[in-house]
């Protein structure tokens, strides 16, 4: 990769060398290059754009750092930096990419520059997404004009694709409805949400809303009805059903231009987000947000793709803009509370699900992921308490209840309480009977009290069939093995969970134990050198550190 400032090598014959300034000025673009990169590398989009927007500055005219810094804008939702380095980018005579040239498009249409944006939509590339976005957005500047028809025929360029085809009909549904024909917009809406088999929530709202707007409650009710039974517990569609003016159920989800391109950008980011391409996704639903603000669900997919791109700080952002939502709030106040426990701040995140459920004492999600937080920090006692309130709230266990039994196990043989654990373990493989997750712990807690060994040794190895590349898993069948005698297997599958999981103490102590069974001494030594220095526990580590001292008190047996 070339070097991203300029350099001395870059001065012209006769130039004579750079000034002190001028050295100073390409060291310091060159540090705020590294620590952008370090930034992208930590996940942190927000300081990368702050330290690329400012290596920019000190290198204006270097290509390569334009494009880098531009990216990192966009990503990072600072649409007016990511408008202005397109702009030098253009200035610089560079080819526009598809990015480039959608980001410009959209700040016309901020600005509702919808000439500016007609004169960019006739020279852009049609490529790529553009290929997708032009039609679409083309469509809503002529029905933003008041010309409906031409629209409708912009939005046919899309009709010789037919992975288009649920995009184009969603759009012709929501340009009709914006023009107000109500007759041609009926049909479309239901021949949209026929093509989709009613999957899109946002098209379903649209077409609710619409059908409320027009003095068609009733049908209205009976399209929110459908959606929940195939989707039940939906809040949106809640909210609508009790003709809540809080989500805009009297005006339609599109009321121009911009906001048109928005649900496009929105649409083409969870299009996106499905099929795990989390960077691109959050492009696009960045744009979205640029050209429509007051957009609380297109933040609550973006806090989730940044969630589930570790993107953590930027998640929370995204969450806590939603906060205020008198119908999205909820989800936005509960997604926040779960992702501080990732963040490391498990008591900003117990603190949180303690006042959510202050207003909802009843709501089993919270009460459920309170109980689970407080079993990862082993605050245990409080855990159990909580699972025990669940458990008495559910009625009868159903299949999918199986987790509560086996996180109420766990929590149980933490606190020492074997004989109630192991009965919640079983009444979740009750539920579930092959649960890889169920049988390997009850498998492996009944291999550590050798009790059950044929049976245990079974579960685990129907656990390791379902999930061969589980390391925890294959280390269990391993342990079971050496708890048997059987030390040459125990080896193959321990020194499989090694490879699997390199870095966990307690599969490298299995191991170690296994190789002193078989006589590989010095290989035993190694690994558990290998687990102590991983910072095992304390109790395991003073274990380990006894048996690099003097081995294992038992001698070795052939194997069974």
């Amino acid at each position: 990769m070339a070097v991203p400032v300029t350099s001395v090598a870059s001065q012209q014959p006769g130039q004579g060398h750079p000034s002190r300034a001028t050295q100073d000025a390409d060291a310091k673009a060159f540090g705020d290059y590294l620590a952008g990169r370090f930034a992208i590398v930590n996940r942190d989009t927000e300081a990368a754009a702050d330290y690329y927007i400012r290596a920019v500055q000190g290198d204006p005219n270097n290509v390569e750092l334009l494009h880098q810094a531009f990216s990192v804008a966009v990503a990072s939702g600072r649409h007016d930096d990511a408008v202005r380095l397109a702009r030098r980018l253009a200035d610089l005579k560079e080819k526009p990419t598809g990015l480039t040239e959608l980001v410009l498009l959209a700040d016309d249409l901020k600005k509702n520059d919808l000439k500016g944006a007609r004169a960019r939509l006739d020279t852009i590339s049609k490529t790529g997404i553009v290929e997708l976005m032009a039609p679409v957005i083309s469509a809503w500047i002529d029905a933003a004009e008041g010309n409906t028809d031409k629209a409708l025929t912009s939005l046919d360029a899309l009709a010789g694709n037919k992975g288009f085809a649920s995009f184009m009909k969603t759009h012709r549904a929501y340009i009709l409805d914006f023009a107000d024909r109500v007759d041609e917009a009926t049909a479309a809406y239901d021949e949209a949400i026929a093509l989709q088999k009613g999957s899109d929530l946002r098209l379903v709202l649209a077409y609710g809303r619409f059908l409320t707007r027009h003095g068609k409650a009733d049908q209205a009710k009976a399209v929110y009805k459908a959606y929940l039974e195939s989707y039940p517990s939906n809040v949106l569609i809640e909210a609508a059903q009790k003709g809540s003016k809080s989500d805009g159920a009297l005006y339609p989800v599109i009321r121009g231009a911009a906001d048109g391109a928005a649900e496009a950008f929105f649409s083409t980011g969870r299009a996106l987000a499905q099929e795990r391409s989390r960077g691109p996704a959050v492009m696009y639903l960045r744009l979205g947000l640029a050209l429509k603000p007051d957009f609380p669900v297109a933040y609550l997919l973006l806090g989730d793709v940044l969630d589930r791109d570790g993107q953590y700080d930027e998640a929370l952002v995204a969450y806590r803009a939603v906060m205020k939502d008198p119908v999205l709030g909820w989800d936005a106040r509960f997604e926040a509370a779960l992702l501080l426990g990732q963040m490391d701040k498990p008591d900003e995140s117990i603190k949180a699900l303690q006042a959510m459920l202050v207003e909802q004492p009843d709501n089993l999600n919270v009460l459920t992921s309170l109980a689970d937080t407080l079993r990862a920090q082993e605050r245990f006692s409080e855990a159990k308490a909580a699972y025990d309130k669940v458990v008495a709230r559910i009625g009868t266990p159903a299949e999918r209840h199986w987790a509560l039994f086996y996180a109420r196990g766990i929590t149980l043989e933490r606190l020492e309480r074997w004989k109630d654990a192991e009965a919640d373990l079983k009444k979740a493989l009750e539920l579930s009977p092959d649960q890889p997750l169920v049988l390997n712990y009850l498998g492996y807690s009944w291999i550590e009290q050798r009790v059950n060994l044929d049976q245990a040794l079974a579960m685990i190895q129907k656990a390791v069939e379902q999930r061969p590349d589980d390391g925890y898993i294959v280390d269990s069948l391993g342990w079971a093995f050496y708890k048997l005698g059987r030390y040459k297997e125990a080896i193959e599958w321990l020194e499989k969970a090694a490879a699997l999981i390199p870095e966990d103490p307690t599969i490298n102590d299995h191991l170690g134990d296994a190789y002193w069974q078989i006589g590989r001494r010095l290989d035993a030594t190694f690994q558990w050198r290998h687990a102590a220095a991983m910072k095992p526990e304390a109790d395991a580590l003073a274990k380990i550190e006894a048996k690099i001292k003097s081995g294992l008190d038992t001698e070795k047996r052939s194997e069974k």
